[in-house]
């Protein structure tokens, strides 16, 4: 079988790449001396083909090869090529397309050819770099020499020997080309190829310019094909439509992203399905499902897609681990209309069926966005030529890729600029070799200004070394593309010891206890007792308010009921960069439900999340039942879970209104008769053991020091409320928490406990932490609520209030300490 007839691009860009190495070639035949041969090579025998996946680039580097192997335009044409994959498992795919479509080409067994007996141009070994220059064990068999084949390193030698050149055809790989120390060491000290062609639909620069300087090139002459020249040809598609699902903030956490996906792609699989059918075109479409590379991620699909009624006979995956069908087998096997496939095998594989793209997973790299538009650019051979083109509707004149991920269509629409960047470009010889004669002896010389050199002047390919390389050997770089090698912090990422977290001045320092501590004991006449908060140890009348307490209005029971929520669905053209937007319900998720509810049940630490949720479950079934409306207690467990996912609120509040109605107050244990302390501490006037306590930071030490400085008689004692000691204060906070107020203060007034004011010290940067905002909603039964003081920038301290309307935590006014009598609980005063 020949080659189909090449479009008039294809035409232009073989011409164009053989005109260039055949003028290379005939300096080569000129050149008398190794390094001469060497220029000859490095300024016109590497070639960059440029174009778009679909339109045809395997095509041209198999006509440039065969063309510039046959003896039709040269009797000595002799050469022999490598061809690399960026994949071990595309190197079938290649070794089949060569087969069919070049007759003039002959694929040849690395494995168990390596011989030059019957050797002919045209000759091609298929391979990948890292099954040359891995340190692999089929690497070391390839590279040593058996009973019947040589080494590979003696076979390259001995073609050499015999007249034969040696050629490259590079397909994606020289991305990880540069990565691989074996890989570039291999290339230019064994291969040392005389003609290098690169065919790629991922152009970078910088991996250009790396390969440049790791082959040792010269100059890079590079062919480009617009993708519009592909699309005006009928080889590829006018377009791809990226579908991504955007939710208000407060939803999308509870939209089934992937099944919404998957189902909206499912749909229009079938809608091409039926256009197929309408236009009279005898083709089966295929549906392709990205999946992420976890063991589970093709299982989860396929649970998906079984969900949507997709018969299990037409599925199909591949993955490196289980290829439970081959990729080029699935291709043509029009009884597959879905193949499920894991990240790593998106570069390279031919699916030409395919209109239907769904990720599971990210594409926001744009390379990798690049190959997965490329799956389903091409246009099927049924479909192609200029008649049945202009027939085509608009539904089958595109391609659609359906993300499950809003945040990855920005990968797809850099990788349609991308692609859009890419115009049709022609190359010319490069004029910097010349043949010229020194000494009697033809040499090729690089020439500056167009000028020769009277002397020789042997050619020196750019500098290179493994440190250029970077760390790694073929077969860990060369196997994926640049994207995915680990990058950034994961690169610098190294084990360490913890180190001691530096203390900061106001941390608190406790001295450890010398000889010569002195004991200070409580003032006389200050109770020693107090009165602290707890819940009860009993929670059934805890949990039967709770559950009686949640308003489930009506809305509230259609949360339960609810089976989808309103996204938008954002519609953009990955090359035209057009956008429309529509409304879609999606499915909700139940994993991210059940996970919300679990997180809801939890959220009341004071109560066993089990039992909580019975009483719950009580109540709704009454709702239910009140309601005339059946259910299962599967369903029952379903409409829970979504009330408790949709209005976490509800069973927060009642939560914390019946935890601050059922609290408990009882007796704390007495105040130590004595502290201990070193001698020398600080003496203080008011405290209760008339001694300041080591434990306080910067701000609480100057509140202990101001309430000292009283000279209104406001304040009569203060002691320090330790937290989780047995004679401590706590509150029972609205969450079911205890809270300990970092003091307690006595001002003066009649009574024990009439006045005994509770004070919190709260640096501003923690003002509306979540702690501090439950805190300061807090109040005890007997003492009432805490004060609340933060102390600003020029030592103040000032008041802090709650503000409903914000719900923030802002600092109110200045603190007076004489007006301490007017925050202890009004009914005591």
């Amino acid at each position: 079988m020949s080659a189909p007839a090449p479009k008039g691009y294809q035409r232009e860009a073989v011409t164009n790449a053989l005109e260039i190495f055949r003028y290379a070639e005939s300096q080569l035949r000129q050149a008398e001396d190794e390094p001469s041969r060497a220029a000859a090579t490095a300024f016109n025998g590497c070639l960059l083909l440029e174009a778009p996946t679909g339109s045809g680039k395997t095509l041209m580097a198999g006509m440039i090869a065969e063309t510039f192997s046959a003896p039709d335009w040269d009797a000595n044409a002799r050469i022999v090529w490598f061809w690399f994959t960026p994949f071990a498992g595309l190197v079938e795919q290649a070794k089949g397309a060569i087969k069919s479509t070049f007759v003039g080409l002959r694929v040849r067994n690395l494995q168990g050819d390596r011989k030059t007996r019957g050797i002919k141009s045209g000759d091609v070994f298929v391979t990948t770099w890292a099954s040359v220059a891995a340190t692999n064990k089929e690497t070391r068999k390839i590279r040593s020499s058996g009973d019947s084949v040589v080494a590979l390193d003696d076979l390259i030698g001995e073609l050499r020997a015999e007249g034969f050149r040696i050629g490259v055809v590079v397909d994606e790989a020289h991305h990880g080309f540069t990565r691989a120390a074996e890989a570039v060491r291999f290339y230019r000290e064994t291969m040392r190829p005389d003609f290098t062609l690169m065919i790629t639909a991922t152009p970078d620069d910088q991996d250009v310019d790396k390969f440049k300087k790791a082959a040792g090139i010269g100059h890079l002459h590079r062919v480009c094909v617009s993708r519009k020249e592909a699309v005006d040809a009928g080889l590829i598609k006018d377009g791809i439509k990226s579908i991504a699902y955007l939710a208000a903030d407060d939803q999308k956490e509870l939209v089934d992203f992937p099944a919404t996906a998957l189902a909206d792609g499912w749909g229009m699989h079938g809608a091409i399905k039926q256009g197929l059918q309408a236009a009279g075109i005898g083709l089966v479409p295929l549906m392709l499902v990205q999946v992420g590379n976890s063991n589970a991620a093709v299982q989860e699909a396929r649970t998906l897609l079984a969900a949507l009624s997709v018969p299990e006979s037409k599925i199909a995956w591949y993955t490196a681990d289980d290829p439970n069908d081959d990729l080029l087998a699935v291709a043509i096997d029009e009884q597959k209309e879905v193949l499920i496939f894991k990240v790593a095998v998106a570069l390279g594989f031919d699916a030409p069926r395919a209109f239907t793209l769904v990720s599971m997973r990210g594409a926001k790299d744009t390379d990798f966005g690049i190959q997965v538009v490329g799956r389903i650019l091409r246009v099927h051979g049924r479909l192609q030529g200029p008649t049945l083109e202009q027939k085509l509707p608009e539904l089958l004149r595109y391609g659609y890729v359906f993300l499950a991920d809003a945040a990855n269509q920005s990968g797809l629409v850099h990788a349609g600029e991308k692609i859009n960047a890419i115009q049709s470009e022609l190359s010319q010889v490069c004029p910097f070799t010349m043949v010229v004669k020194v000494a009697g002896r033809n040499e090729i010389q690089v020439t500056h200004n167009g000028q020769a050199q009277l002397l020789s002047v042997p050619y020196t390919p750019p500098a290179w070394s493994v440190a250029d390389a970077g760390s790694g050997n073929a077969g860990a770089h060369v196997a994926a593309p640049p994207s995915w090698q680990p990058t950034g912090i994961l690169t610098h990422l190294v084990l360490t010891p913890p180190e001691t977290a530096p203390q900061s001045p106001d941390t608190p320092r406790r001295s450890p206890l010398l000889s010569g501590n002195r004991r200070f004991p409580v003032r006389n006449g200050v109770p020693r007792v107090h009165r602290a908060e707890r819940l009860p140890l009993s929670t059934g009348d805890l949990l039967t308010c709770i559950a009686a307490s949640i308003a489930i209005d009506h809305q509230v029971f259609q949360a339960g009921l609810r089976q989808s929520v309103k996204v938008t669905r954002r519609i953009v053209d990955v090359f035209e960069g057009s956008e429309e937007t529509e409304s879609l319900q999606a499915r909700l998720s139940d994993d991210e439900i059940a996970r919300r509810a679990q997180s809801v049940l939890f959220d009341a630490g004071y109560v066993d999340p089990r039992d909580l949720h019975d009483a719950l479950l009580t109540r709704l079934k009454s709702e239910f039942g009140h309601r005339g409306i059946d259910v299962d207690h599967t369903g029952l467990e379903r409409a829970l879970n979504r009330i408790m996912a949709t209005c976490p609120h509800l069973i927060r509040v009642a939560a914390r209104t019946c935890a601050a109605r059922f609290k408990e107050v009882f007796d704390t244990a007495p105040l130590p008769e004595f502290v201990e302390t070193q001698a020398g501490a600080q003496r203080s006037r008011r405290n209760v053991y008339g001694v300041m306590p080591q434990d306080l930071n910067g701000p609480e030490r100057a509140f202990a020091d101001l309430l000292d400085a009283d000279t209104t008689g406001t304040v009569d004692y203060w002691f320090r409320n330790e937290p989780r000691k047995p004679w401590s204060i706590c509150i029972v906070m609205p969450s079911g928490d205890r809270y300990f107020p970092d003091f307690a203060v006595k001002v003066a007034g009649p009574g024990p406990d009439s006045r005994l004011l509770l004070v919190e010290i709260k640096g501003r940067h923690i003002l509306n932490g979540d702690a501090t905002v439950d805190k300061i909603l807090a109040e005890h039964k007997l003492y009432g609520v805490p004060l609340m003081l933060t102390q600003n920038d020029d030592g103040r301290f000032m008041t802090v209030r709650f503000f409903p309307k914000t719900g923030r935590n802002e600092e109110d006014q200045i603190f007076r300490l004489e007006n301490l009598a007017g925050y202890c609980r009004a009914s005591f005063i």
